[in-house]
């Protein structure tokens, strides 16, 4: 039997969990200054506490909202009269493409400035100081979240006009255009627009880290990730202090199936995690987890099913081991549809992550693991699962072992789950999984023509949702499901459409493209063939030396 149903969908959880030691030095030497980037920010304030602003903007650019309240806080040591330090700090609860704001701490900041608005306007002594802040006041004014977005982004494009020159202004109106695109809903013309504003300041400043940070979220749509590659090239080369600039390359590297280049980005912010964690003496429970999920999704990919389980290892270390600092630590990691991958926590406004969320996390990962590797014992005996994700491969693998009896139950509790997830996005997902598991279940059972079709309709509505931002969502793609059945079913030429179908939806996926390889073989399709085989191979250059598929794919590529 089936025991729990103990979560649905826990968005983007991230990484982090090697050791750094770091050596002692015979005597105290200077450090060279974090490479965050480069942005010109003229202000009023004194020359020491315009540094330390400076500081506190670069790190805000990249989403690195701790630190950079930090810095603004000793922009206000320096010069307690400098308004924009306290705009800055201000700024930092606002999370805009993580749908996590604290209004309470934002104005709280800004009261320390003076406790009016008007007050506050008179400690800004020129106009465009005055219009930064009049911004930030609207952000956190009276209104709901999307009413003071709209309005914040209003003033933001007023700035903008009133000083063309003023990249910072531009670059923050183009993040807050992307604000004011409701969570898990897309809106291309607003993100094409910010895109275009952030592309064409990092034309002029090939060092600026938001120019190249909003380019990377404004394309990162599923259809247009290849419009950011140059930024995505340029991102971690130019803030390699920033973990988080570190990983947002795999943003267009994962999406366009560049596997190689995903996995690089990855390892390096999970390694930058650690060293801040590290360097600052924190619990893991401020790491960032997020990266790690989406590694181990890329090593898949790759056919590094060894070091997929080391990042599963690596969770299971944190849940058991960081106890008192996820304790410590506010849960803060937002339940939320997959199609907002972007959902990250932060600690002074929610950095930290549960227990329970990581847990989340691991069986999603072991889902993936279980189905991308065809791992199907690791679900045998498993009474337990920790979301839709665990319980469809639970079901899954359930079929491919022939026990139809515990796929029937998995199939009803997914079906059970349909009607209790509350969010719309996270419903569809459970549906797809429910039908397509069915089908498999139908297969099995030798109704060939019921499973076909029950599969059919599930990558229908598959096709319906808009491409996956990052990794696919259900976790075994409904199309690839169906292309595998329809070879199942000796039909090769309809197999082939449909792998050829999930590889535009996800890009270089492995079973997909060695699904192409033998569905071509099987038609007559030679040259067809050959390429998907070979494409497969150099995805898994790397793969696990004992894997059968590699001596396959070999084969299919002569």
């Amino acid at each position: 039997m089936i025991l729990g149903l103990r979560g649905f969908f826990v968005a983007g959880v991230l990484c982090s969990l090697s050791t750094l030691c770091l050596q002692a030095q015979p005597r105290q030497q200077a450090q060279p200054a974090p490479r965050l980037g480069r942005i010109a920010f003229p202000t009023s304030g004194s020359a020491r506490a315009q540094a330390a602003f400076v500081r506190g903007v670069l790190l805000l650019h990249s989403f690195e909202y701790d630190d950079a309240i930090a810095a603004f806080h000793e922009a206000q040591r320096l010069d307690p009269g400098f308004a924009l330090a306290y705009w800055g700090e201000a700024m930092c609860f606002n999370q805009t493409l993580w749908f996590n704001e604290n209004l309470e701490k934002a104005r709280a900041a800004l009261a320390r400035l003076a406790p009016t608005r008007a007050a506050r306007q008179a400690k800004a002594p020129t106009a465009r100081e005055k219009g930064y802040l009049d911004a930030v006041e609207r952000l956190f004014g009276d209104g709901d979240k999307a009413a003071r977005n709209r309005a914040y982004a209003d003033r933001m494009a007023e700035l903008t006009r009133q000083f063309p020159a003023d990249d910072e202004a531009a670059l923050f109106y183009a993040l807050a255009l992307l604000g004011t695109i409701p969570s898990g809903q897309r809106d291309p013309v607003t993100s094409q627009k910010a895109g275009s504003i952030a592309t064409t300041i990092l034309k002029k400043n090939s060092e600026h880290p938001g120019a190249a940070h909003y380019a990377l979220h404004a394309f990162d749509d599923g259809e247009h990730a290849a419009m950011g590659l140059e930024a995505a090239r340029i991102y971690a080369r130019i803030a390699p202090a920033s973990s988080h600039a570190r990983h947002m390359p795999s943003h267009v590297f994962l999406p366009l199936g560049m596997w190689d280049e995903a996995v690089a980005s990855d390892e390096s912010a999970f390694a930058a995690s650690v060293a801040r964690v590290k360097r600052l003496g924190l619990s893991m429970a401020q790491a960032d987890f997020h990266s790690l999920s989406w590694l181990h999704y890329e090593y898949l990919q790759q056919g590094r099913f060894i070091k997929a389980r080391e990042v599963m290892k690596t969770i299971e270390s944190a849940i058991a081991d960081g106890a008192r600092g996820f304790n410590r630590a506010p849960d803060r990691s937002a339940e939320a549809s997959r199609s907002t991958e972007h959902q990250h926590a932060e600690s002074e406004i929610g950095r930290g992550f549960s227990s329970t969320s990581l847990k989340s996390e691991l069986g999603s990962m072991r889902a993936r693991l279980v189905v991308d590797a065809g791992a199907w014992t690791d679900m045998r005996g498993k009474g337990n699962f920790e979301n839709i994700d665990e319980l469809f491969a639970l079901g899954y693998a359930a079929v491919r072992l022939g026990d139809l009896a515990r796929g029937e139950a998995a199939a009803e509790q997914l079906r059970t789950a349909m009607s209790q997830v509350g969010d719309a996005d996270a419903k569809e997902i459970a549906g797809i999984s429910a039908i397509a598991l069915q089908g498999a279940l139908r297969m099995a059972a030798n109704d060939r023509a019921g499973g076909l079709k029950a599969l059919a309709a599930a990558a229908g509505v598959e096709a319906r949702r808009p491409k996956p931002i990052a990794r696919p969502y259900p976790i075994k793609p409904a199309v690839e499901l169906y292309a595998e059945a329809l070879l199942q079913s000796a039909d090769a030429a309809g197999a082939v459409a449909q792998f050829k179908a999930s590889l535009a939806r996800t890009p270089r996926r492995a079973a997909s493209l060695l699904g192409l390889a033998r569905a071509a073989a099987k038609a007559g399709m030679k040259a067809e063939s050959v390429k998907a085989a070979k494409d497969f191979l150099a995805a898994w250059h790397l793969a696990d030396s004992t894997r059968p598929e590699i001596a396959e794919a070999r084969q299919l590529a002569r």
